[in-house]
């Protein structure tokens, strides 16, 4: 893509969130009235528009011909609240984790085949995995992405592989995708996965879904230690503790 269609369609972007702006504030309105307050021009203003209409995010009052927020916004914000709220409910969560186990625990989000941190509590030993917060990771190297992987159809699961780097980082990284399909049966069946040493050399981690009440997950809560601590026993133990806790989670957000 050229710098020149970069830039058109960031300024398209901008008079869209223009457009939006207003309306948040004096709706409904006139393509007029839209036009005489953000400078879009009417060509501009009737092209975004019909866009927003069509997915959602502003309505036409087919007689008055006026615009008002959509639906689909009130989704976003929605999800916006939901958020907020899963990294406030969860927290509490991950502190009775640190506490028991001693190790870091961080709580991810999936998106386009990467991991998104929304927190993390360190563990306060000298030898131990750290974290930073709105860091992105790879989504199968890591327990937190292969446990939402292993709660969601085959269909998604291969979208979302087909944006994965598959680069190896470690000698244990998996090289394709098959490869991971061939864990998420039973990382779905015993309720968490694991990544060992797949991410890092000399650190383990073991994850599991926090889910929806439609039985989709929208994050993942994981306990990750150096490989001397994180035994084959000590990480079923743990795994068993993240399935009770993230459950405990997940109900709460319903």
């Amino acid at each position: 893509m050229t710098n020149e269609r970069r830039s058109d369609e960031v300024n398209v972007l901008v008079k869209a969130l223009d457009i939006l702006d207003r309306m948040a504030t004096d709706a409904p309105c006139t393509v007029a009235q839209l036009c005489q307050h953000t400078g879009v021009t009417k060509p501009a203003a009737y092209r975004i528009l019909k866009t927003l209409d069509q997915r959602g995010y502003v309505v036409r009052d087919e007689v008055r011909r006026e615009y008002s927020l959509g639906p689909a916004l009130y989704g976003l914000s929605r999800a916006a609240r939901n958020s907020t709220d899963l990294v406030r409910l969860a927290r509490p969560a991950m502190q009775a984790l640190h506490e028991e186990f001693g190790e870091t625990v961080n709580l991810g989000v999936v998106s386009h085949g990467q991991v998104v941190y929304l927190d993390a509590i360190e563990s306060v030993q000298r030898l131990r995995t750290t974290v930073q917060i709105a860091l992105r990771d790879n989504i199968h190297t890591t327990a937190l992405g292969k446990t939402i992987l292993a709660a969601l159809p085959e269909q998604e699961v291969r979208e979302q592989l087909a944006e994965a780097d598959w680069s190896p980082i470690t000698p244990n990284t998996l090289g394709s995708a098959e490869a991971l399909l061939a864990d998420l049966p039973r990382f779905r069946a015993q309720g968490y996965a694991i990544d060992d040493e797949e991410n890092e050399v000399g650190s383990r981690c073991v994850a599991s879904s926090i889910l929806d009440s439609a039985g989709r997950p929208v994050a993942a809560i994981s306990v990750s230690a150096p490989t001397p601590r994180m035994t084959d026993e000590t990480l079923a133990t743990i795994g068993a503790r993240l399935v009770e806790t993230c459950k405990r989670v997940g109900d709460a957000l319903t």
